[in-house]
């Protein structure tokens, strides 16, 4: 057994056999819908949405507790693991990391490593899984460290929405950005720019036109002869997901491709039918 233990927040999205099979331990970011607030992890799409519908307005999104997070640390301490891995979403745009520094300042024992993602969803969940695999490889803390910071560099992340209103009434990106996408019927393409922030990446016209655009980006990246971890994203629209793993699949073979859902938090932010990719080079070879 590994003596690295690996946390990650639940908008890494991860599913249950990879968690399971890396012993990743997730802390879970909290949706709030009306008066009721439930951890992310307690809810799937169709459960999200459902409780949605019955409300007016959007759900809202807050932060894991300090509590949550020692509890969780200290769980794995006494499992016999003598250093944590935490990796989180962007400190740019939410409190969580901030929630696990605080945390580590409690806990009983120091090594508590914290990694800022600068990303979310996928763009997370591949560092929280390449994380994990080194781990059970029998890498040193110091060299893992050194692998997320390698690694994050070269993962890209674009989310393909509808509309950039849950965006702006959230405060996760600027009003004329979403008035103007609204107006020109534009189906904007999100990642996260150099701040860690959501940025639009580029305006399409269409939804298939902004799918192709993603491609390219993963074309040009795969001209490097390298393999790659490619994750297909969606949220709450399953059989489009599937559609576009089968078109990765028959398009770029001898990658490793594999399908997603993003959760409700993301859910949020971005609204249903969004979909978009995540990609890096695995396994990495510096």
């Amino acid at each position: 057994m590994s003596k690295i233990g690996i946390v990650m927040d639940s908008t890494g999205y991860l599913p249950k056999n990879i968690l399971e099979q890396f012993q990743i331990r997730v802390v879970s970011l909290n949706v709030n819908i009306g008066d009721e607030t439930f951890f992310e992890t307690e809810l799937t799409n169709q459960i999200y949405f459902q409780k949605l519908s019955r409300i007016s307005g959007l759900s809202t999104t807050s932060q894991p507790s300090v509590g949550t997070f020692l509890e969780t640390y200290e769980s794995l301490f006494s499992e016999g693991i003598e250093d944590i891995v935490s990796i989180h979403i962007s400190s740019a745009i939410s409190g969580t990391l901030h929630s696990a520094q605080m945390a580590k300042e409690l806990a009983s024992n120091s090594n508590i490593h914290i990694f800022d993602s600068k990303s979310s969803a996928l763009g997370l969940g591949v560092l929280a899984w390449a994380a994990a695999e080194w781990a059970q490889q029998g890498k040193k803390v110091s060299e893992i460290m050194e692998g997320l910071q390698s690694l994050m560099q070269q993962t890209e992340m674009y989310f393909i929405v509808d509309t950039l209103e849950n965006l702006r009434k959230g405060g996760r990106i600027g009003g004329a950005a979403a008035l103007l996408g609204t107006l020109l019927q534009i189906k904007p393409i999100l990642y996260f720019n150099n701040n860690a922030q959501i940025d639009v990446f580029d305006k399409v016209r269409s939804r298939s036109r902004a799918w192709q655009r993603v491609i390219d980006e993963l074309t040009r990246a795969l001209s490097t002869g390298k393999r790659y971890r490619i994750c297909v994203m969606h949220v709450n629209i399953p059989d489009v997901g599937m559609e576009l793993l089968d078109e990765l699949k028959d398009r770029f073979p001898g990658h490793e491709i594999g399908l997603f859902e993003a959760g409700p938090v993301i859910a949020t932010h971005v609204g249903t039918g969004a979909f978009g990719l995540t990609f890096h080079p695995w396994p990495l070879i510096n």
